[in-house]
């Protein structure tokens, strides 16, 4: 519970601290000035694509996943901004493989319950850097508290765990291209990544820890207000 305060608190500081650090006057806004590239203001983003758990070993096949992002971005420079942004991401279901399943089975397990689901909300900063007037490539990272259910790692004598308030994180790169002032569309490659600490109680104890962390990558259309 401690680690798990500290990593909120910790996230928490560092997105309230990005607006200290790149204030601007408000009487001039440095998007404005001729030649910049970098935008200040609200926006919002949608990501619609596949997702697959990092996991080969448990689960197999790939997914639906999809996430709505909303943030304020800061113009620190012709071609740079940075951002907060919160956001909440669904990352799909994964089938175990045959032989996990019945491993499963044999230890008295239900069927259909080695089918694991993975969501949640994140917290982070962003960074966006135009190589071009429309072009962009973009990072991102922060905390993901994740929520789901999935087999344990232990293949042999697999058991399903639960869990909730997870506090892990992502992290991600993506590029793409602005149609104009308001609107661009783009590509993402994200990773989100589950605690494992063994000392937590939410269905990672040790010896029966989840190993669900899941590869994304989606298509982006972004709405700049």
């Amino acid at each position: 519970m401690k680690k798990t305060l500290f990593a909120i608190a910790l996230a928490t500081a560092g997105v309230l601290a990005i607006p200290a650090a790149f204030a601007q006057d408000a009487s001039t806004d440095s998007s404005t000035q001729a030649g910049w590239k970098s935008h200040s203001g609200w926006y919002i983003d949608g990501d619609l694509g596949t997702s697959r758990a990092n996991d080969n070993q448990t689960y197999r096949k790939a997914n639906y996943a999809g996430a709505l992002t909303g943030g304020y971005r800061w113009a620190v420079s012709p071609d740079m901004s940075v951002g907060a942004e919160l956001g909440y991401v669904y990352l799909g279901k994964f089938d175990a493989k045959s032989d996990v399943n019945q491993n499963y089975l044999a230890n008295g397990g239900s069927i259909g319950g080695a089918r694991s689901n993975l969501r949640g909300a994140t917290l982070g900063g962003a960074m966006r850097l135009n190589l071009t007037q429309a072009w962009y490539i973009n990072l991102r990272g922060g905390v993901f508290d994740a929520h789901g259910s999935a087999l344990s790692e232990d293949t042999q004598f697999p058991v399903r765990r639960s869990f909730s308030n997870n506090i892990g994180y992502y992290a991600g790169l993506g590029t793409g291209w602005d149609i104009n002032r308001n609107w661009s569309v783009g590509v993402n490659y994200t990773y989100y990544g589950i605690n494992r600490d063994p000392s937590l109680t939410n269905g990672q104890i040790a010896g029966t820890r989840v190993g669900l962390d899941t590869n994304t990558l989606t298509a982006s259309a972004e709405y700049r207000f």
